[in-house]
C-alpha cells in the first residue's frame, strides 16, 4: 500500500512540474520585460503557444518509415 501511495505521489509531482513549467516561463518573461520598462507578453502566453504547437498538423513524407513517425512520441514520452 505504501508503494502505491509513493508512486501516486511521484506521478502527481511530475504532472505538477510539467503543468507549472510554462507558468514559470511566463513569469520570467514578464519580469524581464518589466526590468526593460516594457509590458511584456501575457502571463499565460506559453500555454497558448504550447496549445498551438500541439494542434499543428503533422507533415510527413509518403514513404516515411514507422521509426520516423514514432520518434516524436518517444522523445516527448
Amino acid at each position: 500500500m505504501a508503494l502505491i501511495l509513493d508512486l501516486l505521489g511521484q506521478a502527481v509531482q511530475m504532472l505538477l512540474v510539467v503543468a507549472v513549467a510554462p507558468l514559470l516561463l511566463g513569469v520570467t518573461r514578464k519580469v524581464k520585460a518589466r526590468l526593460m520598462r516594457r509590458r511584456g507578453p501575457p502571463l499565460l502566453q506559453p500555454y497558448s503557444d504550447l496549445g498551438k504547437l500541439l494542434h499543428k498538423e503533422a507533415v510527413l513524407a509518403t514513404n516515411a518509415s514507422w521509426l520516423y513517425r514514432t520518434a516524436p512520441y518517444v522523445i516527448f514520452a
